[in-house]
C-alpha cells in the first residue's frame, strides 16, 4: 500500500543507483512489486541483495532466509528495529499498548494478545521467545547471540535502544539507503507474532480477507498509510527534495 502511494506520487527511487523518481521513470520488480529500478541494468546488478526480501514478500522459500543474507551483527539491528517498529504501529494502529507504550491498567492491550503486560524488558524478551519459535532467526543463532541482541536493545544510548521510540524516517539513512528495510521488518513482525499480535496465521485467510476489506474501504486504507506517507515525506524535505504531486 505505502509503495502504491509513493510511485504514484513519483516519491520513490531505484534501489540500486537511488535515481529519484521524480525525475526518470522507474519501474517496480515484477516479483514483490515494492521496489523500483531504473531499468534491466539496475535490477540485475542489484538482484542479489534484493532476492531475500523478494522472497520474503513472497512467502519463498525458508522463514529464515532473510536474516540468513545479513551479517550477523546486522540482522541482530534488524530484529530489533522490528521489534520497535511493531510497538509503534500498534501503538498508531493496532489499539495495542506494549513496550514503552504500554500504560498500567490501561485498556489497549486486547484479550490473546502475545505481548507481556508488565515493562519493555519483559516486552521484548517475550519478542525473543517468539522469534525463536517462529523459524526466522538463523542458525547461528544461539544463547550468546540472545544475549548481545539484549545487550544492544536495553542500552538506553544505542540507536537501536527498545527504551526509545523508532524514528522511521531516519530507517532510510541508517540501513544504507535500503528502501525495502521498513517493509521487511514489518513482514518479519508479521511472522513472529502474526497481524494482530496473537500469534502467526496457520493460513493466508486472514491476508485475504483484510485485502478485500480495504478494496471495499479505500479510507481504511488510507488511515493504514498516512503515518508511513507523512514518514517518507519528511525524510524527502529533510533532503530538500519535494513532492511535485501536490500533496493529493
Amino acid at each position: 500500500m505505502e509503495h502504491e502511494y509513493m510511485n504514484s506520487h513519483k516519491l520513490s527511487i531505484c534501489a540500486n543507483c537511488l535515481a529519484l523518481g521524480f525525475d526518470k521513470p522507474l519501474k517496480r520488480c515484477a516479483g514483490c512489486g515494492m521496489v523500483d529500478y531504473c531499468g534491466k541494468d539496475c535490477q540485475k546488478a542489484h538482484w542479489k541483495k534484493h532476492k531475500p526480501f523478494c522472497n520474503l514478500t513472497q512467502g519463498k522459500g525458508s522463514k529464515s532466509a532473510y536474516l540468513d543474507a545479513q551479517d550477523p551483527e546486522l540482522a541482530q539491528r534488524i530484529l530489533i528495529d522490528a521489534y520497535r517498529l511493531r510497538t509503534a504501529v500498534d501503538h498508531d494502529d493496532g489499539d495495542c499498548d506494549h513496550g514503552i507504550w504500554y500504560v498500567d491498567g490501561g485498556e489497549r492491550f486486547p484479550k490473546g494478545a502475545v505481548w507481556a503486560e508488565g515493562d519493555v524488558y519483559a516486552d521484548f524478551q517475550q519478542w525473543l521467545d517468539l522469534a525463536e519459535q517462529s523459524g526466522v532467526l538463523s542458525d547461528w543463532w544461539r544463547f550468546e547471540e540472545r544475549m548481545e541482541t539484549m545487550a544492544l536493545a536495553v542500552d538506553k544510548d544505542a540507536e537501536e535502544s527498545v527504551w526509545k521510540p523508532i524514528d522511521q524516517s531516519d530507517l532510510f539513512k541508517r540501513y544504507e539507503a535500503d528502501m525495502s528495510v521498513r517493509t521487511a521488518m514489518l513482514v518479519l513482525a508479521e511472522l513472529v507474532v502474526g497481524y494482530e499480535g496473537k500469534g502467526p496465521a496457520m493460513s493466508d485467510k486472514w491476508y485475504i480477507e483484510f485485502s478485500e476489506n480495504l478494496d471495499l474501504h479505500p479510507e481504511e486504507r488510507a488511515r493504514l498509510i498516512s503515518k508511513s506517507v507523512q514518514e517518507v515525506k519528511k525524510a524527502f524535505e529533510e533532503q530538500g527534495l519535494g513532492d511535485d504531486s501536490g500533496g493529493k
